[in-house]
Formats: structure tokens, sequence, C-alpha cells
């Protein structure tokens, strides 16, 4: 019989993601992933097999507790250009929000992207299947729009837009929540 673990999974995964999302998978070490989840190498290694083993389970964490929330609302049947706009203000908030420890920390999975040379395929394709998401998600709500003539051509542009504001909070979460805002107001014009 095994040893029950004497620890919350969920509570270690978020405090890695955190780890993670300040300093890449590449440049975080396992001592840092030790001293945020209070876990031995063994209780880590044992739960997740490695540190990239760790780094999926943050991914995915990170994917159904951040990024879902923000998305689903464009994924309901019938989305269209209010959340479509309240997308992009959640954006604004969320780059700005007094609550996130780092507002510079951007979006941990783009920016996992400038890291997929030291990680694998498995990376890359979460990174696709993400922006894959967001722009259909985006698609999805402009054809409910009258006025879009050209769904496929804006659901790219406001795709890129979301991309750049990211990126953008890395530097300068002010300017990036000020462009959320504009594309938001942009989108309420549409």
């Amino acid at each position: 019989m095994g040893r029950m673990r004497a620890f919350d999974e969920a509570t270690a995964v978020r405090a890695a993601r955190d780890v993670f999302w300040e300093h890449g998978y590449a440049s975080t070490s396992l001592t840092q992933l030790q001293a945020a989840t209070r876990l031995s190498r063994s209780s880590l290694y044992g739960t997740f097999g490695s540190k990239r083993g760790l780094f999926e389970a943050v991914t995915q964490h990170y994917l159904d507790e951040v990024v879902g929330p923000m998305v689903e609302p464009l994924e309901v049947p019938g989305a269209g250009q209010r959340e479509i706009v309240a997308y992009f203000h959640a954006l604004s908030d969320f780059v700005t929000s007094p609550t996130r420890p780092a507002a510079t920390r951007g979006c941990l999975i783009l920016n996992t992207t400038v890291e997929l040379n030291a990680l694998d395929d498995q990376a890359a394709l979460m990174v696709q299947r993400y922006l894959d998401r967001v722009h259909a998600a985006l698609l999805a709500a402009l054809t409910t729009m009258s006025a879009i003539t050209d769904p496929r051509g804006k659901a790219d542009i406001l795709s890129a837009g979301q991309l750049g504001i990211m990126v953008t909070a890395r530097l300068d979460p002010i300017q990036a929540a000020a462009v959320a805002r504009t594309i938001a107001a942009d989108v309420q014009s549409w």
C-alpha cells in the first residue's frame, strides 16, 4: 500500500506556476520549485515525474484556471460583440490586477513560445492549441455580427492584438491595458 500524500497537489501546482511564470521554464531551478511548493525533491519527482512533468501540470492548470474563464464566454453559442468587448476588458483588468504578484508576467503560455527551443514539440503543440482556441472563439463570435464582412480577417487582427497585449504587458502593463481598452472600443463601434 502506497503512502498518502501529505500535501495538496493543486496548491503545489499553483505555487510552481508562479515560479515558472516569473522565471520561465529554462531559468527555473528545482531548488526554486522546492522552495515555492515546500516539497522535497522526492515528492516533486514522485508526483510529477520530472520538472517537465510539473511544467505540464502547471500549464494545464493555467489553461483551466486563468485562460479558460476568460475565453469561455466567447465560446458560448450566440456570443458576439458584447463578449468580444468583455474579453478585451478582461485582458485589460488581468494585466493590471493589483492581486497579481507581478503584472509584468504577461501570459504563461505565450511566454513559453520564447522558450520552445528549450522545450519540445509537445510544448509547441500546447501553445498552438491555445492560439487556435482564442482565434476560433473570436472567429465564432465575429460571425454572429452582421456588420462584419470578413470575420476571419477580423479574427486574425484581434488574435494578433491579444498576443500584442500580453507581450506588451511584460514591458508595460499600463500600456497593454490601454491597448486592450482601445481594441474593446473599436469592436464596440463595429
